[in-house]
């Protein structure tokens, strides 16, 4: 999953953009929105530019909410843990390391508001905006959606699949798929469950039924989806197709 235009809206609307390379009050050489990595003194760049590099510095921040992807964050709570991630350095002490209710989650996240130990008032809205826009319920069709990275579900809550498996229905046919820790699809690729091995096709549906060649090699697969082992017995139907 990746921060969305709205969330990367709120960020913006909380962080200065400069195209004229500066320093932090840390010392660093700063450009656009807050991007640090491999600026120069004397350094200019367009808006742009300035828009991509902070598009590009998300992909740091989303691996950090990713890895809390059990919670199935709809977009509009993705996008408020990443913006909160980006301005914080992370979510592992609002979450607990992953063990708080989204509740608890929503409400801790307002006492993220203090510099060298004062109240901001710049802080304290920030943490109002992420809080609303995460307690905001997505509106959106289930289905899949694609992006960069790979194929992914979305539930008609918002919220999406990730470490699990999932039946669906393509063209009238239920199939099951699995989807990554970071709620991505599968496909090509073996999955060891419960001691189990099975395998998910270029589609990224479970191979189910079927002797296929992965690799150089001939599996057969039961009507399960379990890999086969051991001495197998083949039979064929009434038209000479293998039954498995």
């Amino acid at each position: 999953m990746k921060i969305s235009e709205n969330g990367l809206n709120l960020i913006k609307s909380f962080e200065g953009c400069r195209l004229t390379a500066y320093k932090c009050p840390a010392g660093v050489w700063t450009i656009g929105w807050g991007h640090t990595g491999g600026v120069k003194a004397g350094q200019k760049i367009t808006q742009a530019e300035a828009d991509q590099m902070l598009v590009n510095d998300m992909a740091a921040y989303e691996k950090k909410v990713d890895k809390y992807a059990a919670y199935g964050w709809n977009q509009n709570e993705y996008d408020a843990m990443t913006s909160f991630c980006y301005n914080v350095g992370s979510i592992d002490q609002l979450t607990a390391s992953g063990t708080r209710s989204r509740a608890t989650i929503a409400a801790k996240m307002l006492q993220y508001n203090k510099g060298g130990g004062k109240v901001l008032a710049g802080l304290t809205r920030r943490r109002e905006a992420e809080r609303a826009l995460f307690l905001t319920p997505v509106i959106t069709a289930e289905g899949w959606r694609q992006d960069s990275y790979g194929w992914w579900y979305q539930n008609e809550d918002g919220s999406y699949p990730a470490g699990c498996w999932k039946e669906l229905t393509w063209n009238g046919e239920k199939r099951w798929y699995y989807f990554n820790a970071s709620g991505y699809m599968v496909s090509n690729d073996w999955k060891l469950d419960n001691g189990k091995w099975y395998y998910l096709g270029a589609d990224g549906a479970m191979v189910k039924s079927c002797v296929i060649q992965i690799k150089n090699e001939i599996y057969v697969f039961g009507v399960d989806g379990v890999m086969l082992e051991g001495e197998i017995k083949l039979k064929t139907n009434s038209r000479g197709a293998l039954v498995v």
